[in-house]
């Protein structure tokens, strides 16, 4: 299984605390040097006006392009040398995902760390307003503010209901249960999580559950998980649910291009709907 995949969603199970960050002196974000570690914590900065002050990424960080053209500093196990040699102001993470051994580096080179929680969809908000004061953002609320009601208009109540399963991974299968973003979403959207209710977090799900209670419709992010997996895992169980990719990079980084996500989910689900 990817490891991107596997530590940035099934790590959700953890629920760690944000620990080893320094106090961070507020100053305007064109003064500071910006090391961003998560492709979500990439599109907020940009998002917020300040991509001027990223001075490296994350290996992942690709929206928008310019993320692209900036050095590259690791992914799941940043290169720790490399992020001293650039001298940063802050360096930006996230809680899940994050290396263990990060924090206590960047405090023996007195670098800033933050970290903010990718969980929720609600923790979209806390992001962009924790990310943007430690830039020295004036108006944060507005961004978060535009994100929410992007994510309002695609709220959608459905006469007919479809009953959805994520599957992050197929062999064995890895879903996103209750109390995560795929869950907050697929409620959002109008469609049902296929799940039982007990299952939280992204756990590993049996053959048997999958094959007791098949979903009416079967996501899967289209990066880590290839449509000949998808019907391998048909195959196995003999379920005749409808499977579909969707865009992972909008799917599973939340920030600025959720609502879009969001968006693509009701594209799924309208079609479904129309046709039962």
């Amino acid at each position: 299984m990817s490891r991107r995949i596997i530590i940035l969603l099934l790590a959700a199970l953890a629920l760690c605390q944000c620990g080893g960050e320094r106090p961070v002196r507020r100053e305007a974000a064109s003064k500071k040097r910006i090391v961003s570690l998560a492709p979500s914590v990439t599109e907020i900065v940009y998002a917020l006006g300040a991509g001027s002050s990223l001075v490296a990424t994350d290996d992942y960080s690709d929206f928008p392009a310019a993320a692209k053209q900036l050095p590259k500093v690791g992914g799941v196990q940043p290169n720790l040398e490399k992020i001293v040699a650039l001298k940063p102001d802050l360096v930006l993470s996230t809680i899940i995902g994050s290396s263990p051994n990060l924090a206590k580096a960047l405090t023996a080179a007195s670098i800033p760390l933050v970290s903010v929680r990718h969980d929720r969809v609600a923790d979209i908000r806390i992001a962009i307003t924790r990310i943007g004061s430690a830039l020295g953002v004036a108006d944060t609320a507005s961004v978060a503010d535009d994100v929410e009601r992007r994510l309002a208009a695609q709220q959608r109540t459905r006469k007919h209901i479809p009953r959805v399963l994520v599957a992050v991974w197929t062999d064995p299968i890895f879903v996103g249960g209750r109390d995560t973003f795929a869950d907050d979403l697929l409620q959002l959207t109008g469609a049902e999580n296929a799940v039982p209710a007990s299952v939280t977090g992204w756990p590993q799900y049996s053959l048997e559950s999958f094959v007791a209670n098949p979903p009416d419709i079967l996501i899967y992010p289209d990066h880590s998980v290839t449509r000949a997996q998808i019907d391998a895992l048909l195959k196995r169980t003999g379920a005749k649910c409808e499977a579909i990719a969707i865009d992972e990079n909008r799917f599973t980084r939340l920030g600025p291009r959720t609502p879009e996500a969001a968006a693509l989910l009701n594209e799924i689900f309208d079609r479904w709907e129309r046709s039962h």
